[in-house]
């Protein structure tokens, strides 16, 4: 029964609904109790997919009571069946605002993935390099099992977010340089949500102001994903729009690289665990 550790990143909670969602045959998905796994667990019951919640320090006791006895083993056998394992999918979701110090972010993600190495197969991790503070993570720290990270078609580990959202570096370098005559913000409908507490933008009117002045800002971008678990996306662009007096644009990202990235790490520890699917 191979066991998958997600740790993403609150930004990429939508994404995270939504492979969940789409790809839960044969998976228990365990979700950390704690304030961020919040909204989370009501985006998964909106879609009516299945969930426990734990706490850290009972996760072992979750695996262990997931584990199949025999007799259960016995009676699909008797009924000409084979049993499949399931996979147990742990999901960690980390808190807004880490990457404003690259540091810390590095840090608080490290023990992170140490801590839930000690009871995974696996750790795929729901961030891009984040200004390069994650870049090469998996090589510098300690762990005992294979840490994953989000690759676009190039094999290239993804900027940020908005790139994850538009399905790579190369199409996020393309957007960059096909607006440069004026800074652009880019936001996702997670992103026009939460920008508040990025404590990217301020959010005072004399100091977006001053921001929009400093950085050019002449336009706002709505990255539509395909995704619609956030409410009222629209009304928070214009909104934006008309904190920073900048033009919207409309772009179309979808869910590419988080799907092949999910798909390929549960193929991976499957094959690794000699488990099927």
């Amino acid at each position: 029964m191979p066991v998958l550790s997600l740790i993403g990143c609150k930004i990429l909670e939508d994404e995270i609904t939504h492979v969940l969602s789409r790809y839960n045959e044969n998976t228990r998905v365990i979700l950390i109790d704690d304030r961020e796994s919040i909204d989370l667990a009501r985006k998964l019951k909106s879609q009516d997919t299945p969930f426990s919640l734990a706490p850290i320090d009972r996760i072992r006791d979750f695996i262990t009571s997931s584990e199949p006895g025999p007799v259960k083993k016995k009676f699909m056998s008797l009924l000409g069946k084979k049993y499949k394992d399931e996979m147990i999918v742990i999901i960690k979701i980390m808190p807004l605002g880490l990457h404003v110090d690259s540091n810390k972010l590095r840090e608080i993600v490290a023990g992170q993935i140490n801590l839930m190495s000690e009871f995974s197969d696996g750790v795929l991790l729901f961030y891009g390099l984040c200004g390069n503070a994650l870049k090469d993570i998996g090589n510098s720290e300690d762990i005992s099992v294979p840490l994953y990270v989000l690759k676009d078609k190039n094999g290239e580990h993804v900027d940020d977010c908005i790139s994850i959202a538009l399905g790579g570096n190369r199409r996020y370098e393309e957007e960059l340089e096909r607006y440069n005559d004026t800074a652009t913000l880019y936001f996702t409908p997670l992103w026009a949500s939460s920008w508040k507490d990025m404590k990217d933008i301020p959010a005072d009117a004399e100091k977006i102001s001053e921001y929009r002045y400093s950085f050019r800002i002449g336009r706002v971008a709505r990255l539509d994903t395909g995704l619609e678990f956030e409410k009222d996306f629209d009304s928070r662009i214009k909104e934006l729009a008309r904190k920073f007096n900048a033009e919207v644009v409309e772009l179309k990202g979808n869910t590419d690289i988080v799907e092949n990235c999910y798909l390929k790490v549960r193929k991976n520890l499957t094959e690794q665990t000699g488990t099927s699917e």
